[in-house]
């Protein structure tokens, strides 16, 4: 069993599946452990290089460097940023779009009824709410998810500008 190598064609030919007419006359001969070798590094994630030189090499795949990959990006880091929790007058909130919701519906219920109050399950336990401190807890909430947001929307405008680098994910985020 011989392997063949196309440039022209970028692919492997057998002599034992492929018939002599079958293989291009671009093909060259390569051995069973280079063939072997491309292959596992494939699999482990390096790309098949015909081009670059007369037998095919392993290179590392391109990096993405399209708007469309860092959108995805910026849009990923901020929902890491928005569901990392706050601090607020010393209580720990979690921040999730499950606990957000918990939170909004306490704040309408204390914007109805500004006598409300409610047990609210902490990290620490229960602690007694007010209406006042409700729409405070809400209010920190809604601040920190839309300070999420402007870093996304700051971000994206950097990006269309031709202005935006990595780095600019790592930071500009609410603590």
């Amino acid at each position: 069993m011989t392997i063949y190598s196309s440039k022209r064609f970028s692919a492997f030919y057998d002599d034992n599946v492929h018939l002599p007419e079958q293989i291009p006359d671009d093909a060259v001969e390569i051995t069973h452990e280079h063939w072997r070798a491309l292959l596992e590094g494939q699999v482990n994630g390096k790309v098949i290089d015909f081009d670059s030189g007369d037998i095919p090499q392993l290179i590392d795949p391109p990096v993405d460097t399209s708007p469309e990959r860092y959108t995805r990006d910026i849009a990923t880091r901020r929902y890491q940023a928005e569901i990392s929790g706050i601090t607020t007058n010393g209580m720990a909130l979690p921040t999730d779009r499950d606990s957000q919701a918990l939170v909004n519906g306490a704040a309408l219920a204390a914007v109805v009824d500004p006598a409300y109050r409610c047990q609210w399950k902490t990290l620490d336990g229960f602690i007694d709410l007010q209406a006042p401190q409700i729409l405070e807890m809400a209010a920190a909430v809604r601040l920190h998810v839309q300070t999420c947001f402007d870093r996304e929307a700051e971000l994206l405008d950097h990006l269309e500008k031709g202005t935006f680098t990595e780095d600019m994910l790592d930071h500009g985020w609410p603590a």
